[in-house]
């Protein structure tokens, strides 16, 4: 019988197993396969959980002693994950001209299937609020209106990433701990693609 493991399976195993596994992994397939899934800032795809940010940052994992609600840990999780995939080398900055574009992962809370099955009326309400809240982001608060043109900042930078594969990225790999984040009575269910 042969047994075929997609590698980047194997190192997620890998990354998520004790110490005495991980020794036997690397017995049975090599060190070299998994030099590449130790958390790095160098790659951000080595960050496969927050824990895996918390080695790759150098700070300890957090440990709740105080009962904080779990999407306000969830958010302080992901807070450390982005800084984390950040990397070593980037330094957000704020840009005073808006000419810097930052990503933020995008969530479909309606599945494909539900939007289709809208009526109309239904359906061009959900797009007219897309289509006012937008995707906008910022290093804090910002909202301006009555003016010539309008501008706001509705979340934080400290969630963004630089690009957009990133931002992609981050939501997708850490899906439940978001969900956390943002769940209001919804189920995370099949990505679309």
């Amino acid at each position: 019988m042969k047994v075929e493991i997609e590698e980047s399976k194997l190192q997620t195993a890998y990354a998520n197993a004790c110490d005495g596994v991980k020794d036997f992994m690397e017995s049975l397939f090599g060190k070299k396969v998994f030099e590449a899934a130790k958390p790095t800032l160098d790659d951000y795809k080595t960050i496969r959980t927050y824990e895996d940010a918390c080695k790759a940052l150098g700070e300890p994992i957090f440990e709740d002693p105080n009962n904080l609600p779990n999407h306000i840990i969830a958010l302080m999780k992901l807070e450390t994950i982005s800084r984390a995939l950040w990397g070593r080398n980037f330094q957000p900055k704020p840009d005073g001209e808006g000419s810097k574009v930052y990503w933020y992962p995008w969530f479909a809370l309606w599945t494909k299937k539900e939007v289709e099955d809208m009526n109309p009326e239904q359906r061009g309400a959900l797009l007219s609020a897309l289509a006012h809240t937008g995707a906008y982001a910022g290093f804090g608060y910002l909202n301006a209106g009555y003016r010539s043109s309008g501008a706001n900042a509705t979340f934080g930078f400290r969630l963004c990433q630089e690009t957009e594969e990133k931002a992609k990225y981050f939501g997708q790999q850490f899906i439940e701990l978001w969900a956390e984040y943002l769940k209001f009575n919804f189920t995370v269910g099949n990505r679309l693609k």
